[in-house]
């Protein structure tokens, strides 16, 4: 049969030790609760006023710890209760408290099941991935085979659009000189942005808030070119390694890099999520070749 052990503790000073033996001996749990005996209650409101039931349960003359617990071992009641008297000293002493066992007719929960144990955290540092980190990107960019997007300066920001449509894998436009340096760059983000400025103008307006958001948006609304609205070039070079060009990218928060020569031409490209795919696909160890992705 289910029972219900309540002890009413006057005295606080023996809570720790009722708690620290009951866990020994397998009490399943305990709740503690805040109490004040009434007595004490009333005369404590007789000397203070009813002004004290803000922080009755504070202060030190009524305070008290209502403990339950619930058993189904006999034994292990008795046991409890038995313990309980040892510590306190006898609950028939003045200003002891109380120990009553009630019936209980239902009670569900009171043995829990352990948690499942949680599997280990993946590591940081991924060994299989390491190797590359150190690889050259001109091994990597001779696996992807991507053909750069380069334009001129004064290439039309449509122009833009269409030689990118050719190569959809290429985020990253390269924006080149004369010469063929290479003098900017012009992400996927930044080209939409500009375009989508003169076919959805409404919702860059809502994105003006002050005075130097208003100045943005006019002056976007004058780009014409991909010198208009590139930002300043970023590359890679051939001997600079993925965990240079990763870090590169992920700074600047750019899908993709230019790869260029000593004469900054552009002559490849690296985009991160192929990048990426390596580190999934290739072999610890094995070297870098269409065959082995």
């Amino acid at each position: 049969m289910t029972q219900l052990l309540m002890i009413i503790l006057n005295e606080t000073k023996y809570l720790p030790e009722i708690l620290q033996t009951w866990r020994k001996i397998g009490v399943p749990g305990t709740t503690i609760l805040n109490s004040a005996g009434g007595h004490r209650t009333r005369t404590l409101f007789s000397r203070v006023g009813l002004g004290a039931l803000d922080n009755l349960f504070e202060r030190k003359e009524v305070e008290g710890k209502t403990l339950i617990a619930t058993f189904e071992d006999e034994q292990l009641l008795a046991e409890a209760i038995g313990e309980a008297e040892r510590i306190v000293g006898g609950f028939d002493r003045p200003n002891t408290g109380l120990l009553m066992v009630m019936p209980v007719t239902q009670a569900k929960g009171i043995y829990k099941a352990e948690p499942k144990p949680e599997p280990p955290p993946p590591p940081v540092l991924r060994p299989d991935w390491v190797i590359l980190r150190d690889t050259k990107i001109e091994d990597v960019e001779t696996i992807m085979e991507l053909e750069p997007t380069i334009v001129s300066t004064d290439t039309p920001l449509e122009e833009v659009a269409r030689a990118m449509l050719v190569h959809p894998r290429v985020h990253v436009s390269s924006v080149v000189a004369e010469d063929g340096r290479l003098v900017g760059l012009l992400s996927l983000r930044a080209l939409a942005d500009s375009l989508f400025l003169h076919i959805l103008p409404e919702e860059f307006l809502s994105e003006i808030t002050d005075i130097e958001k208003m100045m943005d948006f006019a002056g976007k609304t004058r780009l014409r070119t991909a010198g208009d609205a590139m930002n300043p070039p970023l590359w890679v070079k051939r001997g600079e390694t993925v965990k240079e060009a990763f870090v590169r990218m992920h700074d600047n928060k750019l899908p993709g890099l230019p790869l260029v020569d000593e004469s900054y031409h552009v002559i490849g490209y690296v985009n991160l999520l192929e990048l990426l795919g390596l580190c999934l696909i290739k072999k610890p160890g094995s070297p870098f070749s269409k065959e082995t992705l």
